[in-house]
């Protein structure tokens, strides 16, 4: 991540330590109540899924980028629908441990590839028909190259996610994550997202506000390879 070492390190420590917890999020095998529970106080999470995978397309037969991936959803998903490769890059072993469960599980092992790296750092010998970032850019500090490093390796699609202001939500999430030693946060207006935009290169693009308290925005772009 391009982010400070002490705020990449307590973004990796909460991930390590909340592998499971973060997971179950997205899985429906739990209690009516927790799912309920789940969907009703994070119900931005279920929308930007709907989004990314909308706006995403067909991903038939092609090669997906999951950066950020954690425990899998997104890229077990795009497997399952059709990509023909899905490469996951993420820091946190426990994270993928639960990622190459799942696509094993799923029938989809064989498709996916998991790799624990800093995305920034990480050296790759191939472009994606598309790439996916969610819920990674609420931790960065500098996401304009780490935008602008997706894009050149994207020839179609790029689709991220930033999480939004929000006078009741933004400061309780601060402060819980300061007390938990969970990291920083970072918010972002919708001029955020276009001046981050900018300044990563990525002119074709367009943004879908998710309408949810708090949910911020979903960049869709069309790099130019």
């Amino acid at each position: 991540m391009s982010a400070s070492p002490s705020r990449a390190d307590a973004v990796r420590r909460r991930f390590e330590r909340e592998a499971e917890s973060f997971d179950a999020i997205y899985r429906v095998d739990r209690s009516r109540v927790s799912r309920w529970t789940d969907r009703l106080l994070r119900k931005a999470i279920f929308e930007r899924y709907e989004v990314a995978f909308t706006e995403a397309g067909d991903v038939a037969g092609k090669a997906v980028l999951d950066v950020g991936c954690g425990s899998g959803v997104y890229s077990v998903d795009f497997a399952r629908r059709g990509a023909r490769r899905v490469v996951g890059v993420d820091f946190s072993g426990g994270m993928l441990a639960l990622a190459r469960r799942e696509a094993e599980e799923r029938g989809v092992g064989d498709v996916c590839e998991f790799r624990r790296e800093d995305f920034m750092d990480a050296a790759f010998d191939e472009t994606f028909d598309v790439s996916v970032a969610m819920g990674v850019f609420d931790y960065l500090s500098q996401p304009a190259p780490f935008l602008a490093r997706m894009a050149a390796l994207t020839t179609s699609r790029l689709i991220a996610s930033f999480p939004g202001h929000s006078p009741v939500r933004e400061p309780l999430r601060r402060q819980r994550y300061r007390l938990a030693g969970k990291g920083e946060v970072t918010f972002y207006s919708r001029a955020d997202v276009e001046r981050t935009a900018d300044a990563a290169g990525l002119s074709r693009r367009w943004i879908v506000p998710i309408a949810s308290s708090g949910g911020g925005f979903v960049l869709v772009g069309r790099p130019r390879v």
